[in-house]
């Protein structure tokens, strides 16, 4: 939940620039080279391999883990709130 939580700041942020991008690795190397979006991409990265553990190898998670998926999604939000 927190990584499309993630994605949906970042299309946020891609609809200011007219862009909608239909996949997740379109979307991710984006993320990459944009210049406004760059400071955030290993905060990206990391929500969306917690969410495919967590969709697909059933990876049970600890409260720690949980504390910095969390605050992962916080940078994400804070940065892209201010690009908008």
């Amino acid at each position: 939940m927190l990584f499309y939580a993630a994605m949906h700041y970042v299309e946020a942020y891609l609809a200011t620039v007219g862009q909608h991008l239909r996949s997740h690795t379109t979307r991710d190397n984006f993320v990459g080279r944009d210049a406004r979006l760059r400071r955030i991409y290993s905060e990206y990265q990391d929500l969306k391999y917690y969410g495919y553990n967590a969709r697909y190898e059933m990876q049970t998670f600890n409260a720690a883990d949980v504390a910095d998926a969390t605050a992962d999604l916080t940078t994400v939000k804070s940065h892209i709130i201010k690009l908008l």
